[in-house]
């Protein structure tokens, strides 16, 4: 027998959750989401899960506030805990990139984010651990922090599920199918549903489902690692999230005395992976990296212990940008991808 939908949203991330309960909200069509395996368990549930309206285009600061005032209210409004956490969010710049950062902080204030821009006595007031010789200037937003990304998206799977959308977990996703230029549905390793709208949201696996319908996202998926650090005592009221630019590092506390730390420099964004192989813990040179990083900024990180690490995907795009757009070469078809770690 033939499973039938009028909309199959392919990938159990946050992104592909969120899709599918809006969907259940606004259209009366049957929705049904297929995961390869379980929801949150790809790149979602090893996500930083920062929640921030700041960003380096308008656009995407527009898209960032709608969204983190629905991590403010919905979950209040309808009875779930995302488990958000505002810690404030505090972004370093060196000498070379002050006066863009400066003009970045303005587009922002101009675009009703609550972010200010600090010298470096403000940003030592509100760091007193870092290192900051090397610190000309700082983008301060107080109402940012981080979401639990595996809670929310389970979260939006519950209110999918209630209005009626059909999740489908361990199905793994095998061809999209067409017919004359028009999407007829997909195969899984369970079986095939048919549909004439099929929307991919599936990240760094996006283009493997692509290839047979002709079409190339400009998507590459890049292996990143986190680290975890235990904090010493002398570091254990270090809540903010800090966004390293001048070492190309991020800290991120989770609520507990452990930092994340993460890397997002060029010699951190080189390994292209295939992401059904890839490495799931975190290379011993790399945490020696971020570790050495982290010191740099905070000293008394070198009293730290290293509680291990792992690695993830980012499906990045030449420009940083997602992708969210009709396909070029199938009529009924939706790529939603390439949000390159945001």
């Amino acid at each position: 027998m033939v499973h039938t939908a009028d909309i199959i949203v392919i990938g159990g991330g946050v992104n592909g959750a969120s899709i599918a309960m809006n969907l259940g909200k606004t259209v009366s069509n049957k929705v049904t989401l297929v995961e390869k395996g379980g929801l949150a368990t790809g790149a979602t549930g090893r996500s930083g899960a920062m929640v921030r309206e700041h960003y380096l285009t308008p656009e995407l600061v527009r898209m960032a506030s709608e969204s983190k005032r629905f991590f403010e209210e919905w979950p209040l409004e309808n009875g779930y805990d995302l488990k958000f956490k505002k810690t404030g969010r505090v972004l370093l710049f060196g000498e070379n990139d002050e006066a863009s950062a400066r003009l970045n902080g303005v587009m922002n204030r101009l675009e009703g984010v609550a972010i200010s821009t600090l010298d470096q006595a403000e940003t030592a007031k509100l760091l007193p651990d870092a290192q900051l010789e090397d610190i000309t200037v700082a983008l301060y937003e107080p109402e940012a922090g981080y979401a639990d990304p595996v809670a929310t998206t389970y979260a939006y799977a519950a209110e999918a599920e209630k209005n009626g959308v059909e999740i489908l977990t361990d199905n793994l996703v095998t061809e999209i199918t067409s017919d004359k230029g028009k999407v007829t549905g997909i195969k899984t390793d369970k079986g095939q549903i048919e549909s004439s709208t099929v929307v991919n949201v599936t990240g760094p696996w996006a283009n493997s489902l692509l290839a047979g319908l002709g079409e190339t996202l400009p998507i590459d998926p890049i292996r990143v690692q986190m680290v975890h650090l235990r904090r010493p005592p002398s570091l254990e009221n270090l809540e903010e999230i800090v966004i390293d630019h001048t070492t190309g590092s991020y800290f991120r506390t989770d609520g507990t005395p452990n930092t994340l730390v993460g890397g997002e420099a060029p010699e951190d964004m080189e390994e292209t992976a295939n992401p059904n192989h890839f490495g799931l813990n975190a290379d011993h040179d790399v945490i020696i990296r971020y570790w050495r990083r982290a010191i740099h900024r905070f000293p008394n990180f070198r009293y730290a212990t290293c509680r291990g690490g792992y690695g993830s995907l980012y499906d990045i795009t030449p420009d940083g940008n997602p992708i969210i757009d009709s396909s070029t070469t199938t009529d009924g078809l939706f790529n939603i991808a390439g949000f390159s770690g945001h």
